[in-house]
Parts: C-alpha cells; sequence; structure tokens
C-alpha cells in the first residue's frame, strides 16, 4: 500500500521540485520570473519584476540555487506578512554582486506628506 500523502505538502514539494527543474533547466531569470507568475496567480497581488541585466551572468549553479531559494522565501514572507496587493521587485545580478529590492504599500503604515522645503 503506497504511503499517505498530504495534498498541501505534496503541493508544495512539486511547486519546489518544478521550481528546481526551471532553474537548471532555463536558468536564475526564467526561474525567477516564474516563481513570480506562481506568486501572483496563488495571492492574485499585482507584481512587477524587473531584472537587470536582461542578459545572465553566468554563475555557479550552487549560488544561483542560493538566490532562487531567498527569493521564495521573501515571496512567502511579503504573502504571509505584509498583506500588499501590488509589490515590486527589482534583481540586479552583476560578476560581483546580486541585488533583490522589494518595495510594496504597506497598509497599516500612514500616509506621510514630504516635508516642506
Amino acid at each position: 500500500m503506497p504511503p499517505r500523502v498530504n495534498g498541501k505538502n505534496s503541493a508544495r514539494q512539486i511547486s519546489a521540485e518544478l521550481g528546481a527543474f526551471v532553474l537548471d533547466t532555463l536558468g536564475l531569470t526564467a526561474a525567477i520570473e516564474w516563481r513570480t507568475r506562481r506568486f501572483q496567480k496563488l495571492t492574485g497581488a499585482s507584481c512587477k519584476l524587473t531584472v537587470d541585466p536582461a542578459v545572465p551572468v553566468a554563475m555557479p549553479e550552487i549560488y544561483a540555487e542560493t538566490i532562487f531559494d531567498f527569493y521564495n522565501e521573501a515571496l512567502k514572507n511579503v504573502a504571509q506578512h505584509a498583506m500588499a496587493s501590488r509589490v515590486a521587485v527589482a534583481l540586479t545580478v552583476t560578476p560581483r554582486d546580486v541585488t533583490v529590492k522589494f518595495s510594496l504599500p504597506l497598509p497599516w503604515m500612514p500616509r506621510v506628506p514630504p516635508p516642506r522645503g
């Protein structure tokens, strides 16, 4: 008899394996784009992704996996804690640095007018 599989955990495992497949097959940029589309579909939040440079930078596989894992965890935190209806993500990869910037409105923070000059 096959072991019982929890549907929620099974879906997470399949999604994680699919993300790893996309990363291994198509590279970091495509995997990040795929994950962003999945985030939008699952949360309903509007997500604008900017990747610079458009041409991928060659890097060791372990670095790409680490960046992808970090990105996944950051999106998970946005979904669980920020309650944002829209998110802007800027990913910049250079031969020496990787920068990921998340920008989102925080619904509980009051809007503060800019200081007068």
